[in-house]
């Protein structure tokens, strides 16, 4: 009933259609091929990054699974054969068994992708969440972290409890700690700053590829020296809600990302010149005092005392769990995710 398979480059109609019709109709990668291509069309291969359900009789897909590899972005990387789970839908006006079929045949193949090192998913429907789970997989929630720009008394994006004490911290000036706004990486080679020892695995040329040659977000690059030495690059997106405006830390980049000392003095006046409510960090792996060290809080999503938005496009002023799932072939890996892993941060409203 269902030729079940990796797409093609000609399949690319039958995707748009499926997504048009059966996800969200008129959806960023419906409308914009240069950011499907992006995200999706494979730069060895030449095919779409999608695991399709065609159903034999009509001829249209009843299903699909999009992946992400990480070499997307830099081929160098295919060696290390870290992979993402993407977008994956299956159509409602089915049979709940055939749904559930086609729904575990998509994970099967995505499972056995290239023989991969790593297989990563973020942002899980509870539908996935419950298919992950009878696949005995390990599902988590995301952390986040936050620092509220102490110079603003009316936050619009952010919902601040009167009772939130601003969590006030003083740099120890043991070591000379820069942040670099605006820097560039355009000059950077890999050599520039040692690459952290986690999966998945990534790159300077990684960098440039999937933020700073973005097809439409814009990105900033934070570098953050230690003692005139380059220890960590932060990726940075502005988020905009009417005039009020957010910093997103998408992505860490450097070993020293994990050892780095109190920087909150320098984020605040970085907050202040963005006019920015705080910055924030979704994050999972990194211990949660290095976040706390730099100065950042815990966001508790099981209270609304501090809300920091996750969704923007459109805009939902609410906490959010986001779900994630990850599978290791050596056992001994550490497995560590950002915002901008996978399709998270990717643009759901395209003007």
């Amino acid at each position: 009933m269902y030729d079940i398979r990796y797409a093609k480059k000609e399949d690319l109609p039958l995707i748009i259609e499926f997504l048009d019709t059966h996800w969200k109709k008129n959806h960023s990668l419906v409308v914009s091929k240069k950011l499907m291509d992006f995200q999706h069309l494979n730069p060895i291969t030449g095919d779409y990054n999608f695991i399709i359900a065609k159903n034999r009789q009509t001829k249209k897909l009843d299903a699909l699974l999009g992946f992400i590899p990480v070499y997307q972005y830099d081929i160098k990387l295919y060696k290390d054969k870290d992979i993402w789970g993407a977008i994956v839908k299956v159509r409602k006006d089915i049979s709940k068994d055939i749904a559930a079929d086609l729904a575990v045949y998509l994970w099967e193949l995505y499972f056995n992708i290239e023989n991969a090192n790593s297989y990563g998913s973020i942002g899980l429907s509870n539908d996935a969440i419950k298919v992950y789970k009878a696949l005995r997989n390990f599902v988590n929630t995301v952390n986040q972290y936050y620092i509220l720009n102490n110079s603003v008394e009316n936050f619009k994006i952010a919902k601040v409890g009167h009772n939130e004490k601003l969590n006030k911290k003083e740099n120890v000036f043991i070591k000379k700690v820069i942040i670099k706004d605006n820097f560039d990486i355009e000059p950077l080679t890999e050599e520039s700053i040692q690459a952290g020892e986690y999966r998945p695995k990534k790159s300077i040329e990684y960098l440039k590829n999937r933020y700073l040659y973005h097809p439409i977000y814009r990105y900033k690059f934070w570098g953050v020296f230690v003692e005139d030495k380059l220890k960590a690059i932060w990726v940075i997106r502005i988020v905009k809600v009417e005039t009020a405006k957010a910093l997103r830390i998408v992505d860490m980049y450097g070993a020293g990302a994990e050892v780095l000392p109190c920087l909150y003095n320098q984020i605040q006046k970085l907050l202040s010149k963005y006019e920015a409510e705080y910055i924030d960090c979704l994050n999972y792996g990194f211990a949660e005092e290095v976040f706390e060290t730099m100065g950042f809080s815990k966001l508790d999503t099981s209270t609304n005392e501090v809300i920091i938005p996750n969704y923007f496009e459109p805009f939902e002023q609410q906490n959010i769990s986001l779900y994630f799932t990850y599978k290791l072939k050596d056992k001994n890996d550490r497995y560590v995710i950002f915002k901008g892993d996978a399709d998270q941060d990717r643009p759901n409203i395209i003007e």
